[in-house]
């Protein structure tokens, strides 16, 4: 059996336990996935050749995204290490969360998807969306959630 577990890195410590437990107790292969966002191109207010402010345009450094994609990198090798007692098979990814997830999910035939489900108001709902709810509505997959509380 293979359980994909996806974290957005701020999960409690009790979600990790619970998942680690449901892989033991089923002897599963456990997948550890994170998906950052990549970061948007910088917009300029103002030309940097001419200085006008009526052109706008956007700034893309390449040492800024290598950059954030180093600190991602590493705050995933920590959670890892200090969440994770049994062997599991990590990976980072960028894009969309849910949409990674899902692919990632239907790439590696997991049996099940393991998510901790944060508690929001219905306007938080409507307005944000959210990516446990998409995950949970079109996974083909069983789908786990782990109440946060």
């Amino acid at each position: 059996m293979k359980l994909l577990f996806a974290t957005d890195l701020n999960e409690p410590r009790y979600i990790t336990d619970a998942a680690q437990q449901l892989a033991s107790r089923l002897d599963a292969e456990l997948f550890v996935v994170h998906v950052y966002v990549p970061s948007p191109a910088t917009p300029l207010g103002v030309d940097p050749l001419s200085g006008f402010g009526e052109v706008s345009y956007a700034l893309y450094d390449p040492t800024v995204e290598a950059s954030i994609v180093e600190a991602e990198q590493h705050d995933f090798d920590t959670f890892v290490l200090e969440r994770f007692e049994r062997p599991v098979r990590p990976a980072l990814h960028s894009g969309d969360p849910a949409r990674v997830i899902l692919e990632d999910a239907t790439r590696l035939d997991v049996d099940m998807i393991l998510l901790g489900k944060p508690r929001h108001s219905a306007i938080e709902r409507m307005l944000l969306g959210s990516v446990t709810n998409t995950v949970a509505r079109e996974s083909k997959q069983m789908v786990l959630l782990i109440p946060m509380t």
